[in-house]
């Protein structure tokens, strides 16, 4: 005869749930869904600054790291006389990917599915030279925040592409 038969989740699951669970030692409140509701509005607003090209009201949100490499990215799309507009964000998906401890820090990953209008135009004209006004794309990033453990304001520490 076998013996009982123990479904256990995916192990990615299982260890996003011990990541949880670390982070929950030190903040008995760490919620996930407000944690993606927040990170959300963040979304939302670095997409606007990024449109305006002007981080200045995020860089408390932002790690050092983030903020010097999009700060590179406008800066670029400025000498070029580029503005890269995002228009229309449709969030289809937010949900975390990864929770873990390191070195004193709560890391937390949430994954985004989403579509928006994106594209690049030329400051002087308006002439779009990337992308379209139209037609939507799809993407997936992960967004990683950082805090020290246990307490303090998350802050993006990275963006990939999915």
């Amino acid at each position: 005869s076998q013996g009982p038969v123990i479904n256990l989740p995916p192990a990615q699951i299982r260890d996003l749930d011990r990541g949880i669970e670390q982070i929950r030692v030190l903040d008995h409140n760490f919620d996930a869904q407000r944690f993606c509701d927040q990170t959300m509005d963040l979304f939302f607003r670095l997409q606007a600054a990024w449109s305006t090209r002007d981080l200045a009201p995020l860089r408390q949100s932002l790690t050092e790291e983030v903020l010097a490499q999009l700060q590179t990215d406008v800066d670029r799309l400025k000498r070029e006389g580029l503005v890269n507009r995002v228009e229309n964000i449709a969030v289809r998906t937010c949900e975390i990917a990864e929770a873990w401890q390191e070195s004193g820090q709560d890391f937390v990953t949430a994954y985004f599915y989403a579509n928006c209008l994106d594209y690049d135009a030329k400051e002087a004209t308006g002439e779009v030279v990337r992308g379209s006004k139209t037609e939507p794309t799809k993407f997936e990033e992960f967004w990683t925040f950082t805090r020290p453990a246990g307490n303090g304001a998350w802050r993006l520490s990275a963006i990939t592409q999915a």
